[in-house]
C-alpha cells in the first residue's frame, strides 16, 4: 500500500511540474520565432525600399543600372557632374582613334569597336549637360557619357563635335523618354511610350566653335 501510494505521489507531482514548466517554455519559443519573423521582414523592406529608387526628381534617370556594380539607382544618387562652364573645348578623356568618321557611316558599319564619329550637337540636356544628341544627315545618336565621369556644356546646341566611343543601340523606357523631354525643357505629358535610340557611350567629347 505504501508503495502504491509513493507511486501516485510521484505521478502527481510530475503532472504539476510539467504545468509549471508549460508558460516558461512557450515564451522561451515565442521569442525566436518573433526574432525569426523580424529577419524574414527585413529583405521585404529592403526590396521595397530598391523599388522606390528611380521614384522622385531622377526618375526615369537614363543613367540607371549602367554603373559596373549594376544598382538600379541613378549613379551618385542621382547627382550629375557639373556641366562645363565654357562653351567649346575637349571633355573627358583623350581621343585614341587617329580618324574621325561621320556618325551616318558608323551607324552604318554598326561595329563594336570604339569609334571617333563627327557630327553636329542638336540637343543638350539642358539641366547639367549630362546627355547630348549628335545629328549627321538624318541619323542621330544619344551620347552618354561613360560611368557618368563628365558633362558636356549645356549652350553648345549647333555646333560641330566629335566623339568618341562605343555605339549601340538602346530602348530607353517611358518613363525616361519623359525624364529625357524635361530635361531638354520640353513637356513631358507631350511624349509616351518606349524609344529606340543609336546610343553613343562616349570616353571623350570635343565641342568646337
Amino acid at each position: 500500500m505504501t508503495t502504491m501510494r509513493l507511486a501516485i505521489l510521484s505521478l502527481l507531482t510530475a503532472a504539476a511540474c510539467a504545468r509549471d514548466v508549460s508558460p516558461a517554455a512557450t515564451t522561451k519559443t515565442d521569442a525566436p520565432s518573433q526574432a525569426q519573423h523580424q529577419a524574414a521582414g527585413a529583405p521585404g523592406e529592403h526590396v521595397a525600399h530598391a523599388s522606390h529608387a528611380g521614384e522622385g526628381e531622377h526618375a526615369g534617370c537614363i543613367y540607371a543600372g549602367t554603373e559596373a556594380d549594376g544598382h538600379g539607382a541613378c549613379p551618385g544618387g542621382g547627382q550629375e557632374p557639373d556641366a562645363p562652364k565654357a562653351s567649346t573645348g575637349h571633355f573627358g578623356a583623350p581621343f585614341r582613334v587617329a580618324a574621325s568618321v561621320p556618325l551616318h557611316e558608323a551607324i552604318g558599319k554598326a561595329a563594336a569597336d570604339t569609334v571617333l564619329v563627327s557630327g553636329t550637337v542638336e540637343a543638350v540636356c539642358q539641366k547639367k549637360g549630362c546627355w547630348m544628341v549628335v545629328k549627321d544627315g538624318n541619323d542621330t545618336a544619344r551620347v552618354m557619357m561613360k560611368d557618368h565621369a563628365f558633362a558636356v556644356p549645356i549652350d553648345s546646341r549647333g555646333k560641330p563635335v566629335l566623339v568618341e566611343g562605343t555605339l549601340t543601340k538602346r530602348t530607353f523606357d517611358e518613363a525616361q523618354v519623359k525624364h529625357l523631354e524635361q530635361d531638354k525643357g520640353g513637356d513631358p505629358s507631350k511624349v509616351a511610350g518606349p524609344r529606340d535610340e543609336h546610343v553613343l557611350t562616349a570616353t571623350g567629347v570635343e565641342i568646337q566653335s
